[in-house]
């Protein structure tokens, strides 16, 4: 068999496995950079008070998002063409050494998965190897929790709440665990902003939107207790027993979408949008992504009480 004839045989089976499996293994393209620049708006909800530094990082081990190129590329885009923060673009795991993370305002997890302090072949490695590997991602968690609680930001998208599946800590840093996705990638469900009048849930125009997307269910340590949830999925609108979905587990069809919390004196945001590349050339999904940088950076302020706190708070005579 020629070299050609191979080329055109893997060529048509990455054609015939989706669009998503040639942008995995590259960035978009420059249309789609193009629609991207296009729908950035020049405009931020705010100024920033001085200039900010923010580190994107996208380490995914396992399964690798073929949108993770698409984030770097959003996130560098709104950068330039704001001013709100400069992006360093970067997955050497040493910006998480102290001396190099104090020097970001926010950290961005960009559809990072697993555990991304580790090397990828980490179950292999030899015993010495391990154990020096080991040592070394356990210096980088104690970077990241120390440099949150003394103030600094972080902001994750989609596959970001996966990561570190085996670290205690990292469920009470960003709030949830990962459970599954009851609607698989492609699917059209229906949102509602709960916070409509909250500075980082501004970007959306509507209460209630449809948007197409892979969508997660997450589990404990989720609380409305805990969080302050800004989007959700509208349980009344989306159907939630479909049987071409993974069954929903949620009995109480709580679907978080978007939340924040603080973490020490630190700023995090979670969204769970980003698996389809079309959404980074959505100029709401966009906003919300660049309002969440500034809100973990420390610019855009608002509250971190938790929700069901905010029900049972007694009205002011």
């Amino acid at each position: 068999m020629s070299r050609t004839t191979v080329f055109i045989l893997l060529l048509a089976t990455c054609m015939s496995a989706g669009p998503g499996v040639l942008a995995a293994k590259g960035a978009p393209t420059d249309e789609e950079v193009a629609r991207m620049v296009a729908a950035a708006s020049k405009v931020t909800a705010v100024k920033p008070a001085k200039p900010r530094k923010v580190l994107v990082f996208s380490i995914s081990w396992g399964y690798k998002h073929s949108s993770i190129g698409y984030g770097k590329k959003a996130f560098e885009i709104l950068a330039k063409k704001t001013g709100a923060f400069e992006a360093v673009i970067s997955d050497d795991i040493s910006m998480f050494e102290p001396e190099n993370l104090k020097q970001f305002d926010a950290v961005v997890f960009n559809n990072t998965n697993n555990e991304i302090f580790l090397p990828e072949n980490f179950d292999k490695l030899p015993a010495a190897e391990k154990e020096k590997a080991a040592r070394y991602d356990a210096r980088l968690k104690a970077s990241l929790v120390k440099y949150l609680k003394k103030g600094g930001g972080l902001a994750v998208t989609h596959a970001g709440v996966a990561s570190f599946r085996k670290w205690p800590e990292y469920g009470n840093i960003i709030g949830a665990r990962f459970q599954n996705h009851p609607w698989g990638a492609g699917s059209t469900v229906t949102l509602k902003v709960d916070e409509p009048d909250h500075p980082v849930a501004g970007a959306f125009a509507r209460p209630v939107f449809e948007v197409t997307d892979e969508i997660y269910q997450v589990a404990d340590p989720y609380s409305r207790e805990k969080l302050r949830v800004l989007v959700s999925i509208d349980a009344g609108l989306t159907p939630t027993d479909m049987k071409s979905i993974t069954p929903a587990r949620r009995k109480d069809k709580d679907f978080a979408i978007t939340w924040i919390k603080s973490y020490g004196k630190g700023r995090v945001f979670y969204c769970a949008l980003g698996h389809q590349h079309e959404l980074f050339w959505n100029k709401m999904i966009l906003q919300h992504y660049l309002d969440g940088v500034q809100f973990a950076a420390g610019d855009l302020k608002g509250s971190t009480t938790p929700s069901a706190k905010l029900r049972k708070a007694p009205a002011k005579k």
